[in-house]
């Protein structure tokens, strides 16, 4: 009887102890050495986590008692003595963790969302989606031949695909795909040490219903966010915009650093920004106007100069001329290959040389760049004065111009020094079938926020009429002559800066972005950079010489100079003491002043 009794209080008091210490699973991602293996201490007590994922050797688990606190560890694997330890202590619970970072603190920071200020343009359709989480930064990792990836990234101006493994992990979700393919992309980054990459899912599998991406180095940003936060407008006055976020990248067992994750204007962005994602769409062709006129720059500082753009096609051009110094061309381009919408004569096959590349052919036929060339010369047709509004259902037929004049006051807003004003770069056209128009939206924004190659002055002062070749490009003198557009081009500006583009709207999200980023800026700076530094970034580009307040206190500073000497909370608060590459805040709170002052006047 007291056997049996005593047999029964073990057992109780065993199960107690079970259900006061389950054992739970562990999961965090490092790259340690091939003698080193990750830990867990609890209590006290280390538990080596020695299940190492499939997908991929970054991920590591293992099952440990359940407690109120925990640390992982870095551990020799011959003897489990401890190497290194997480200076941090982390908040226990009774689940299993979610795939957690070894040396973050936090698996996701809270971030303000960016409020919308306009409903989406009609266009605008956009498809739920998973694959940009504010306050998370995933793990991307590459896995397959070194050989073939060293060969990559030692011919870095020239378009070569690898094929490789890469598994995605963030804190809730592992995926893993085969034979995807990875290249080195961009213009100018292609010269810079830490490298752009584009990558490509194969058909049937998907990221969160998208299938091609960009990996953005963010090399020429020292303060890491512009890009992220000019997106983020984007989206808040409706315009069509890829979704962008943050994710650290490794290729085989080597850290690249911290990158920026968009989604490349290709399908399936297509179906998924317009039609919800349906694969019903009718969908129309989509162009991107490219500084290179559709041809990789092989060499950006070549014939016709590092000066860039002298006008739309050079002192008294149309577009056809290179002009001294570079002239209508750009930077180092042929003066043929602008991209400003300049006219070019009713020869379609002009238009279809580069200047315009088509990036998606519509759901049938081919590419119809009758449109393109048709709006155009509606442009060029126009008078310069003497209009009314009786115009404006001419304007509509050829366009969609509310896509226009809210990306265009988007790129003033933002003092964007690479899209259609300044470089007749970077600008989207996408023939909307349904209406049978032309419709406009920018992309890529690192050159914002009051990073520029362009006179600062010019770039950041209230007078819009005054930002670099606003006035020379063939768009905007003969839209602004419509009294309708003049009104509603100028309230989209005072709308976008009084309701968001300040600080007292987006200074809180800036500093969480900071805060959450700073430790993996840190990190980024002490990876290893696959690329070398063929030379030095973007120079200033000076104002022409007809343009008003020129400020020649502006510096030149290469692009290398900016990710490396730059402090990153310096980049992100100011002052800088470089006009060219203001803090983040510090343009945030001069831009606002300016613009509405001006308006206020």
């Amino acid at each position: 009887m007291l056997v049996s009794k005593a047999i029964s209080l073990f057992q109780t008091f065993f199960s107690a102890a079970i259900v006061a210490s389950p054992n739970i699973t562990y999961n965090v991602v490092s790259l340690v050495p091939s003698n080193t293996t990750v830990g867990v201490i609890v209590d006290n007590q280390i538990y080596p986590l020695t299940t190492i994922s499939e997908d991929s050797h970054l991920l590591h688990s293992g099952e440990a008692p359940a407690s109120t606190s925990y640390q992982y560890v870095l551990l020799l694997k011959d003897d489990n003595s401890i190497i290194e330890t997480e200076n941090f202590t982390r908040k226990g619970s009774k689940e299993n963790t979610l795939n957690e970072y070894y040396g973050r603190s936090w698996n996701s920071r809270k971030i303000d969302k960016i409020p919308a200020i306009l409903p989406p343009l009609p266009i605008v359709n956009r498809l739920k989606t998973d694959l940009h989480i504010a306050g998370e930064i995933p793990t991307i990792h590459f896995i397959g031949n070194q050989t073939e990836i060293d060969y990559m990234h030692a011919n870095q101006r020239t378009d070569i695909d690898v094929h490789l493994k890469m598994t995605y992990i963030s804190p809730n979700v592992v995926k893993s795909f085969h034979n995807i393919t990875i290249g080195i992309s961009g213009h100018s980054t292609r010269s810079l040490s830490k490298l752009s990459y584009k990558l490509n899912i194969p058909k049937g599998e998907n990221l969160f219903k998208y299938r091609r991406f960009k990996l953005r180095s963010l090399a020429t940003d020292a303060s890491y966010i512009r890009d992220e936060l000019a997106y983020g407008i984007a989206e808040s006055v409706g315009i069509p915009a890829t979704g962008y976020s943050f994710a650290r990248l490794y290729i085989n067992d080597q850290p690249i650093g911290l990158f920026g994750l968009a989604e490349m204007l290709k399908n399936p962005w297509i179906r998924n920004e317009f039609a919800n994602g349906s694969k019903k769409f009718k969908q129309g062709a989509l162009y991107v106007a490219d500084l290179s006129g559709g041809r990789e720059i092989k060499h950006l500082d070549g014939p016709g100069g590092p000066g860039g753009p002298g006008g739309p096609g050079g002192p008294g051009g149309n577009g056809n001329e290179g002009g001294p110094g570079g002239g209508g061309g750009g930077p180092g381009r042929p003066g043929n290959c602008i991209s400003d919408l300049s006219y070019l004569g009713d020869d379609v096959s002009r238009y279809s040389a580069g200047q315009y590349s088509l990036r998606e052919n519509p759901s049938k036929g081919q590419a119809n760049y009758t449109r393109i060339m048709d709006m155009i010369q509606f442009i060029h047709d126009q008078p310069a004065s003497g209009v009314d509004d009786s115009v404006v259902p001419l304007w509509k037929e050829k366009m969609d111009t509310d896509s226009f004049l809210r990306g265009l006051a988007h790129e003033v807003v933002i003092s964007n020094a690479d899209g259609y004003f300044t470089m007749a770069n970077n600008y989207v056209l996408y023939d909307d079938l349904k209406h049978k128009r032309i419709f406009f939206t920018g992309q890529d924004f690192d050159l914002s926020l009051g990073h520029t190659i362009f006179n600062h002055t010019l770039m950041n002062g209230g007078n819009y009429t005054e930002f670099p070749f606003f006035m020379t490009r063939p768009l905007m003198p003969k839209m602004l002559q419509v009294p309708q557009f003049k009104k509603e081009f100028e309230a989209l500006i005072v709308k976008m800066t009084k309701d968001l583009v300040n600080l007292d709207v987006l200074g809180n999200r800036i500093d969480q972005l900071a805060d959450m980023l700073i430790e993996d800026v840190a990190w980024d700076k002490t990876c290893a950079r696959m690329g070398k530094e063929i030379r030095r970034g973007p120079k200033l580009i000076k104002a022409p010489a007809n343009a008003t307040n020129t400020d020649e206190s502006d510096k030149t500073v290469g692009a290398a100079s900016f990710i490396n000497e730059m402090d990153f909370l310096l980049a992100v608060n100011g002052p800088t003491n470089v006009n060219s590459n203001l803090g983040v805040k510090e343009w945030f709170a001069l831009r606002s002043a300016n613009i509405l002052d001006f308006f206020n006047q």
